[in-house]
């Protein structure tokens, strides 16, 4: 009969020490979700998702494809000597 007594103890404090674990989960899931951007990169909707990759990619793109063709018109430039070559049927 202890042996049943100290058991259901055991018990107690186990779902005890449980319940705790889970009202410390919850808290830790919902500052965690606080600190998500308003992004639809994470939205559950497919189409969000889908069209936010889409924008996220052509300014990505457009980042790295500017400063290239300057450089590339600069480098042109410099080689062809400005305007020399250019007729302009005059």
């Amino acid at each position: 009969m202890y042996n049943l007594i100290e058991k259901g103890h055991f018990m107690e404090s186990e779902n005890y020490f449980l319940e705790q674990k889970i009202i410390e989960l919850e808290n830790d899931v919902k500052q965690l979700k606080s600190r998500l951007p308003d992004s639809n990169l994470i939205s559950p909707k497919f189409f969000k998702r889908a069209f936010a990759v889409l924008g996220h990619n052509l300014v990505a793109g457009l980042l790295v494809s500017i400063p290239l063709y300057i450089l590339l018109f600069i480098i042109a430039s410099l080689f062809l000597g400005g305007t020399q070559y250019m007729d302009y049927g005059y």
